[in-house]
């Protein structure tokens, strides 16, 4: 088993609902092989039908469009399929594809990705805003958009700009201008640990109370840049309540004129955010976040909230 840092042991016994034994037991095996089919290129049905005869076996999520969990493949490795190399399907965590789905994206919208690399949440984006829609895709480090911007490429996403920019100061020349607004911020990404062991066994507790600023100013930019009734998702794939339940209830507070919305979505085993912690009580509408450990899916940890400007 997995040996954690003793921050994270401690963080552990404050989290009253957190099963230890199987959180460590699960992030021990990899994520669930889940694929999003492409919608821009082909059908879905024909991609379906082009994958079915090439030796895949499909079982749809039913927590998202067009994303599937895959039950055979006639590759071991689904990066070197000639299906992923084409452009016809996007890897991804099951999980993963929440925010999108919550940000209940519709054609023809205007759509903003402040921490876009590597591509997974943009790509979405950008099959369900068609091509009367636009997703202005963005990222503050320039090799990271460079892997952005080849998957958004290789997506056929001609739907999409990519911006180069600290996204905390996004706002500046973007205030008002998008209907929705996705902030998948930068986290301590202890709900992934099946993608690196090291997280857990360097997680120090400073790190969550690092990334806390960065995290609410990214949030504070991307509520900026929504036009009024816009909704934005503010989501991480991390389970530490700092960076989580703290942000939205601090994030309300100055915000009264916001109106979180219930993520409650269908085939997802959910539970409900924490009250309080560490002496901080947070805003009683926090309850309405989408919240879920590795183990409750079989899948990452998740915090999600839905967010509409009023």
């Amino acid at each position: 088993m997995i040996a954690p840092s003793e921050d994270f042991r401690m963080l552990a016994s404050q989290l009253t609902d957190l099963d230890l034994e199987a959180y460590l037991r699960v992030v021990e095996e990899p994520l669930p092989e889940c694929v999003r089919l492409n919608t821009l290129k082909f059908r879905e049905k024909d991609v379906r039908e082009f994958m079915h005869y090439r030796g895949w076996r499909l079982k749809p999520l039913a927590w998202v469009r067009h994303g599937y969990r895959v039950l055979e493949a006639p590759v071991t490795n689904l990066g070197d399929s000639l299906e992923h190399m084409l452009g016809l399907i996007y890897i991804q965590g099951p999980v993963s594809m929440l925010p999108v789905e919550v940000l209940d994206v519709r054609v023809g919208d205007r759509c903003l990705d402040l921490c876009a690399a590597p591509g997974s949440k943009s790509t979405q984006m950008c099959q369900l805003v068609g091509l009367d829609g636009v997703v202005v895709a963005n990222d503050v480090s320039s090799k990271r958009v460079k892997a952005l911007s080849f998957n958004l490429q290789r997506w056929g996403a001609v739907n999409s700009v990519v911006t180069l920019t600290d996204g905390r100061f996004f706002s500046k020349w973007g205030a008002g201008l998008f209907d929705r607004v996705l902030v998948d911020v930068p986290c301590s990404s202890l709900g992934v640990v099946s993608k690196d062991w090291s997280v857990l066994k360097r997680y120090r507790h400073n790190h969550s109370k690092r990334l806390q600023p960065l995290q609410a100013a990214l949030l504070e930019s991307g509520y900026r840049c929504l036009r009024q009734g816009g909704v934005i998702v503010y989501s991480t794939c991390t389970i530490h309540p700092l960076e989580n339940e703290a942000v939205i209830s601090r994030f309300l507070d100055r915000h009264p004129e916001a109106s979180l919305e219930e993520v409650r979505p269908q085939g997802l085993r959910w539970r409900r955010p924490l009250e309080a912690f560490e002496g901080e009580r947070f805003n009683p509408e926090v309850e309405k976040c989408f919240k879920c450990y590795p183990y409750d899916n079989s899948g990452e940890g998740f915090f999600i909230a839905k967010i509409r400007r009023g």
